[in-house]
């Protein structure tokens, strides 16, 4: 069987699988006359509770303004540590360095690039407060470890739930466990459902409930423990915050995203199946992990590792060749260390990294490369890019027909 010829079009990464539906509900909203934060809203609030299986859901600007959020309604802050993955997007740490508290990294487990649950608690020192774990690329982490070791220390557990709307841990949507205080989502375009940018955190307590709100518009307050009555022109402001409420528009658009997120997930999983079994026979790769009986894997991203010295590339040769197949890559993420902040940040704290470094987060970030995933893809697309794969590693030495 002899490979595809080279793709005709580029075929990117990722793609926002925008309908009718979603259209059709925008242009309601823009006829309303109401934009921003409204009754829309509002029911999408409500409808992601229902979905996830939550209490408390605020819709806010960005998952990043969520994590911001979270930590701040802990009262996490000067001289506090927070336990963290070292493979996160920037803004996991960069929150907690904003709080005036500093990231505490620990390392991943080398086939899921998720944190290795099993070095949190030698991190843990007096001054710990929270541990943030990531559920990289859409699998969920280890979290009944994760829970116990918290429970033990009394700390606060924050989910980063970017990747995982929609995914299950033991049976459960992502954020509907009490033992986690908050679980951030994310619904920036190219995650499994979007509402153009924009996020939401989920929590149980109650008690959060007045200072997530307060933060996310201005510290503006009507109705009880107020002056003023819900609806009056004036208010109080009990507290400085934030502006980053959720639109009316943005809404419209994840009403009807959400009832589509199953079948998305779905989707992506075939596709990516797909490509793990076609991609078996190739050792110059190294595969992302699947999910099991106990972490359903909602497919967000498929995460390929280089294996330079089997390719003879480093991972921008790669990605290079690759995209001159027409063939989109992604970078999810790059390493913390190649940043200047945080290259200066951590020479000055030391503390926050572990005393045998990070080898296999550094391996990762240095070789990843995230393939085209998304539910418009066909089964010739991934075939496509396989061939791709095939072709360039083959160029090097690697693979064989």
């Amino acid at each position: 069987m002899h490979d595809p010829p080279r793709r005709e079009t580029f075929l990117p990464f990722s793609r926002p699988m925008i309908g009718e539906e979603e259209i059709a509900e925008v242009a309601d909203t823009l006829r309303s006359g109401w934009v921003t934060t409204g009754p829309k809203s509002a029911r999408f609030e409500e409808e992601l509770k229902a979905f996830n299986g939550v209490p408390f859901c605020l819709a806010l600007l960005s998952a990043t303004t969520g994590l911001e959020l979270s930590l701040g309604a802990l009262g996490i802050g000067e001289g506090d540590e927070v336990i963290t993955t070292a493979h996160t997007f920037v803004c996991t740490v960069s929150n907690v360095v904003l709080r005036g508290a500093v990231p505490i990294l620990v390392d991943i487990e080398p086939s899921t690039m998720n944190i290795d649950a099993e070095r949190i608690e030698e991190r843990i020192t007096p001054r710990t407060k929270a541990i943030i774990p990531v559920h990289y690329g859409g699998l969920p982490c280890r979290m009944e470890r994760i829970w116990e070791i918290a429970q033990k220390h009394g700390l606060a557990v924050i989910e980063d739930a970017a990747h995982t709307m929609g995914a299950r841990y033991a049976g459960r949507r992502i954020g509907s466990d009490p033992r986690s205080v908050f679980s951030v989502y994310s619904f920036h375009p190219n995650k499994n459902m979007t509402t153009l940018e924009g996020g939401a955190v989920a929590f149980h307590d109650p008690r959060h409930a007045a200072y997530l709100k307060l933060q996310r518009f201005h510290g503006i307050a009507r109705g009880e423990g107020t002056p003023f009555p819900d609806g009056s022109p004036l208010y109080d402001v009990p507290m400085p915050g934030r502006k980053s409420n959720f639109m009316d528009v943005q809404a419209a658009v994840g009403l009807q995203q959400l009832k589509k997120l199953d079948g998305f997930a779905a989707r992506r999983g075939e596709l990516a199946r797909l490509y793990l079994a076609l991609l078996a026979d190739v050792p110059e790769v190294e595969l992302p992990a699947d999910g099991d009986s106990e972490r359903e894997h909602c497919w967000n991203l498929f995460v390929l590792r280089n294996r330079p010295e089997a390719t003879g590339l480093s991972r921008e040769e790669l990605m290079a060749a690759l995209k001159a197949e027409n063939v989109g890559t992604g970078v999810h993420w790059q390493g913390l260390f190649g940043f200047s902040f945080y290259r200066d940040y951590f020479e000055k704290h030391p503390e926050g990294l572990p005393k045998d470094g990070l080898p296999h987060a550094t391996r990762t970030t240095d070789n990843l490369m995230s393939l085209p995933l998304w539910p418009g893809m066909t089964r010739d697309d991934v075939l496509d890019v396989v061939a791709a794969v095939r072709r360039v590693v083959r160029l090097r030495g690697g693979v064989r027909s």
